[in-house]
């Protein structure tokens, strides 16, 4: 779906919760149905689901007593011996896919994902969504955990594993919610959240808007105007401020802009400090100097807009903006952004979910300020459509990694693109960085064994993307566990 087509979906019934008492979710391996899917578990709903691979996600949900089919059938829809009253789709369910057309035929309710997050927002008390471009996950995560250090109890929807929580869900209170608002196709357009939260927007996804950047910022503007009591805005982001029209009445935040700053920003044995100041009627106050454990500037960023966010439930005012601040020192971040995944043979190795320029860019330029290794970057692109609108964008995104690997494009369920490849990904880097070890792997097999010809002691490599390259770190960290154990077996016999 794109997102005009949004405009003509209706919200669900205002009995949707009590009437549906067994709901199907097709594609239910996805981070953004799993989650829904958790929540309707958690809220006494019998829940199951297909998809057409198992994986990690899979296999937790079954362990959670939901039921999951692996592989797409008519007969999933009656997995727990009775028809779903219900049927869960995403974006990425097409209409012949046979599950959705059984329902179809079958007369049975299909629901966009987005109509049902969209039913837990605008039905709860105070709800905080969080969109944008970059940063998404992590800010939702921060909110989540500054509220719940603050003593509050939020239902929490994310779009990343957040470690203390091990779960993509926090289960608590139906009135208190923080979710990520996915602006990739326009489901966010259905939200009307309490408290919306822009952390930057960039061209993406353009596919989703007719290839057009104007209807990429009506969108934003949509979810902006949407909000019912407050607005939250990355104010460094010029252009965002520019396009979304701010009249002076959201807040706003920026490492050297908006209501709240941060100021003073110092690196201090792998994680930042700073002072956060609180700047109203051109009256600066200090309000503490702080740190945060998710590394890198960007996430100092990301900090300030949740402590912005997180205190719309408890005053705009330094002592509450203290309180929020205290507790950002145990924020590490979520799962698959600059994860640490293990060390041997003197090289470390990191699991990062970049897919994206910037992202690249920013994982990167924080492993060589907070790490000071050479970098090696394993790069899988992601999805044919967008290697083909921003592939030579990627040249300068790995200026700070010493040895450069690109893998095979990852699908994401994309029919390929005649002409587009990896290829334009690794062309563009060689012809940014004439001097530098780029190398063009055949699969992801081939890139674990460049890795261990190009890894020496004190290297770090990082696995970038949002595809399967996820199952790469732990293997990568098996051989060189395996080159240890070989060199130590030397040693000895020597």
């Amino acid at each position: 779906m794109r997102w005009r087509d949004f405009d003509s979906l209706l919200p669900l019934p205002d009995n949707f919760l009590d009437s549906t008492k067994t709901v199907h979710f097709i594609g239910i391996g996805g981070i953004g149905m799993s989650a829904l899917a958790r929540v309707m578990a958690a809220r006494g709903h019998r829940v199951s689901g297909s998809d057409e691979k198992a994986g990690e996600t899979t296999r937790l949900l079954e362990s959670e007593n939901i039921r999951v089919v692996i592989g797409h059938s008519a007969d999933n829809l009656q997995v727990l011996d009775a028809p779903a009253d219900a049927v869960i789709f995403s974006s990425a369910i097409t209409k012949d896919n046979e599950e959705f057309a059984a329902a179809q035929s079958q007369n049975i309710p299909l629901w966009h994902r987005a109509q049902l997050l969209a039913h837990f927002v605008n039905n709860a008390e105070n709800a905080i969504a969080v969109s944008g471009t970059h940063g998404k996950s992590t800010t939702s995560a921060c909110i989540a955990h500054i509220l719940v250090e603050c003593g509050f109890n939020p239902t929490a929807i994310l779009g990343a594993v957040y470690p203390p929580f091990d779960s993509n869900v926090r289960i608590g209170s139906h009135d208190l919610l923080v979710v990520e608002a996915d602006e990739s196709d326009g489901s966010f357009t259905l939200l009307k959240p309490s408290v919306s939260v822009i952390t930057n927007v960039e061209a993406e996804h353009l596919e989703n808007y007719s290839d057009s950047e104007d209807e990429l910022w009506r969108a934003f503007a949509i979810f902006k105007d949407s909000a019912r009591d407050a607005v939250v805005l990355n104010a460094d982001d010029k252009q965002l401020m520019q396009r979304l029209d701010p009249r002076g009445e959201e807040l706003s935040f920026g490492l050297n802009n908006g209501l709240l700053r941060a100021n003073n920003i110092q690196i201090v044995e792998e994680r930042a400090t700073f002072d956060i100041e609180y700047s109203m009627h051109d009256v600066t106050e200090l309000v503490g100097t702080y740190g945060v454990g998710a590394p890198g500037r960007h996430n100092i960023s990301n900090a300030l807009a949740a402590v912005c966010a997180a205190t719309t439930l408890d005053g705009q005012f330094p002592e509450a903006y203290q309180r929020a601040g205290e507790s950002l020192l145990d924020f590490y971040g979520v799962a698959r952004r600059f994860q640490y995944v293990g060390e041997a043979s003197g090289v470390r190795v990191y699991d990062d979910y970049g897919h994206h320029p910037t992202e690249v860019a920013r994982t990167l330029e924080t492993a060589r300020e907070f790490l000071g290794r050479p970098l090696i970057a394993v790069f899988q692109p992601h999805r044919y459509s967008r290697t083909q609108q921003m592939g030579r964008d990627f040249g300068p995104s790995f200026r700070d990694a010493s040895r450069v690997i690109i893998t095979p494009i990852y699908s994401a369920w994309e029919i390929p693109i005649e002409g587009v490849s990896s290829q334009i990904i690794y062309d563009a880097v060689r012809a940014q960085f004439p001097d530098k070890d780029v190398r063009l792997a055949s699969s992801l097999e081939h890139a674990r064994e460049l890795v261990q010809e190009l890894a020496h002691e004190s290297d770090a490599v990082f696995c970038l993307g949002a595809g399967d390259i996820t199952t790469l770190p732990p293997l990568i960290l098996d051989d060189l566990r395996a080159k240890e154990s070989e060199a130590k077996t030397a040693e000895t016999l020597v």
